[in-house]
């Protein structure tokens, strides 16, 4: 199971855009789980793909929480609008594409198909 370089970004008003840092997430089986950091602090993200629906939860470690409902494209975007506390604002994550190359060049074997009849 590898992690998956991000970059990704938050709003809010008087904050403006803020990157998240460090981003890193994994995919598996409708799960998501992660970690990175921004402008409040280290924070570990998790959460479910429920086909094009993302549910997170963004833990800022040793803090509070907050919801990152949203939207997947199926090829490595999420997107949508977090809420805390009657704040909000967009926020945006995207699979780097660095990540996405490298994650195409990882082939553990190469079998013929249809497999040889023994």
């Amino acid at each position: 199971m590898s992690r998956l370089r991000c970059e990704g970004w938050w709003e809010q008003q008087g904050l403006g855009r803020q990157p998240m840092e460090d981003l890193q997430i994994v995919f598996r089986e409708g799960q998501v789980s992660g970690s990175g950091r921004d402008i409040v602090g280290a924070f570990t993200l998790s959460g479910q793909l429920q086909g094009e629906r993302a549910l997170l939860v963004k833990q800022y470690l040793g803090s509070h929480r907050v919801d990152y409902p949203g939207s997947f494209d199926g090829e490595g975007t999420l997107q949508g609008l977090w809420s805390i506390d009657g704040f909000g604002g967009k926020w945006m994550i995207h699979v780097a594409r660095d990540a996405e190359a490298n994650s195409n060049r990882e082939v553990a074997e190469i079998q013929d198909w249809p497999p040889a009849k023994a």
